[in-house]
């Protein structure tokens, strides 16, 4: 009996054990569940919370983003608020003209592709200007002398808002100064512009050998074959070089036909001069002028071959917009030119239409020659381009090489002024730039040019020299 007990009480034991373990088991499993379930409410209360946050503004959409991982410029839709950019305003006036310019106060580089509007205040009362082509300058030709204050609206545009830090006041004077200006921030490179449109200069074209009475006997066969431009032409000039060549041609018919029919002498063929004098006259230190076109230059062999110096082309203004280019090849020609032992000069081609244009042509050759020492001057090339430069007056090209000189030497170089025959002859003033050097292109065996004095020739644009592929100008220094 006893035994039977003992084992009833050891099954109800067992029994009791089971269902305790149950128990427990099932208690666990019910409270990991309210756990859980506890947490997910307080998520959702969190998410609903931060929603309720963003909907009333007292967090940002962008914050919350961040604080979930989320990219917010992935966001399709996602709204910005325009960064804040600070301009500066910097004025520069060379001959009662203004030159305004907008820059990143944080970079300083000129702010493009931003449609600026300036109020221009003087004494002749507010006018409004805009940057209507978003380089970053408005130029305005002619103001009123006197103080002008300039102020800018401000304008969103993009993703940025642009401000001025402040309005700026200058004073337009009533006499030009010739003084290098900071063009530093409009010097562009090839790859900024078309080049194809800009660096027009003539080349292979010899306009260097006019007759007696300096008219080209080229001007009817490059009127002939050159494609209209966009520009305005000199008409008149160009008019009276074709009437000049059309009148020479008749007279040579008309005293061919007389001459055949014994009514008249023939005229005695010109002189043409001695191996003595063509000797003489090529006698001097030999030169040469470089540019981009000359490509990749062995200078070692250049100054091997005999040669003393090189004038080196620097940059120049382009034909169609007037920008300031510097020549891509300069760097590597000066220094190469240098390294090899050959002293060195500089020539910008100019396409200026006034002395304002000429002062930062100028400008620029001075900013870009500043690391280098000069052993020969610093020209201005002045001849046909195709370009804006052709359509001025004489009595403006003249202004406009005398304002570029002046500004050169004024800043301690030599200078002078490089030109054909043509052109020295019948558009530019010569006789009152003689206290400049004089660089005289002219393709003749012996030149004919007695205007005025010249102290280099440039003899031929088809001379050979090792080191260099291709035709290369030659010069001699008087």
């Amino acid at each position: 009996m006893v035994k039977t007990m003992q084992r009833v009480l050891l099954a109800l034991t067992g029994v009791l054990i089971i269902v305790i373990i149950m128990g427990l088991f099932v208690f666990g499993n019910d409270s990991e569940s309210e756990d859980l379930a506890s947490s997910q409410d307080s998520n959702i209360f969190e998410e609903v919370s931060a929603l309720e946050a963003l909907s009333v503004g007292a967090i940002d959409g962008d914050t919350l983003r961040a604080e979930h991982g989320i990219d917010n410029s992935s966001v399709a839709g996602a709204s910005r608020e325009p960064r804040n950019c600070v301009v500066d305003i910097s004025l520069r006036s060379i001959q009662k003209d203004l030159k305004i310019k907008f820059s990143d106060s944080e970079t300083g580089k000129l702010i493009d592709k931003v449609p600026f509007t300036v109020s221009v205040k003087s004494s002749e009362g507010t006018n409004i200007y805009d940057d209507t082509d978003r380089d970053g300058i408005i130029y305005i030709p002619t103001v009123p002398t006197g103080d002008i204050t300039v102020f800018m609206s401000d304008i969103t545009e993009g993703d940025a808002t642009y401000r001025a830090s402040k309005s700026q006041t200058i004073t337009v004077a009533e006499k030009i100064q010739y003084a290098k200006i900071d063009v530093s921030d409009e010097i562009k490179t090839e790859d900024q512009v078309n080049v194809a449109e800009e660096d027009t200069k003539v080349q292979d074209v010899d306009e260097t050998t006019g007759g007696a009475d300096g008219k080209s006997s080229d001007a009817a066969a490059e009127t002939a074959t050159e494609p209209q431009e966009s520009y305005d032409e000199d008409i008149s000039e160009d008019a009276e070089d074709l009437i000049a060549q059309i009148e020479e041609e008749a007279g040579a018919a008309e005293i061919s036909r007389q001459a055949q029919s014994g009514t008249i002498d023939r005229p005695a063929e010109p002189e043409q001069p001695s191996n003595e004098e063509v000797e003489q006259a090529h006698a001097g230190t030999k030169g040469i002028d470089v540019s981009k076109h000359n490509g990749n230059i062995d200078w070692g062999a250049v100054k091997g071959a005999g040669i003393d110096f090189a004038i080196i082309r620097c940059g120049y203004r382009g034909s169609s917009s007037g920008a300031l280019i510097v020549d891509p090849m300069f760097s590597e020609n000066i220094n190469g030119a240098k390294n090899a032992g050959l002293n060195v000069g500089v020539y910008f081609f100019s396409q200026a239409v006034n002395e304002a244009e000429a002062v930062e042509e100028a400008s620029m050759v001075l900013e870009l020659i500043s690391p280098y020492s000069l052993q020969y001057p610093v020209y201005i090339d002045v001849e046909k381009s195709n370009g804006r430069g052709d359509a001025i007056s004489a009595d403006e090209r003249t202004a406009v090489t005398r304002a570029f000189l002046s500004t050169i030497q004024n800043a301690g170089y030599s200078c002078g002024v490089y030109s054909n025959k043509l052109w020295f002859e019948n558009r530019i003033n010569t006789g009152s730039l003689l206290d400049y050097k004089i660089w005289l292109a002219q393709y003749v065996d012996l030149p004919t040019y007695t205007a005025t004095r010249y102290d280099m020739w440039q003899y031929t644009s088809k001379g050979q020299v090792p080191g260099i592929g291709g035709n290369v100008d030659m010069n001699v220094l008087k």
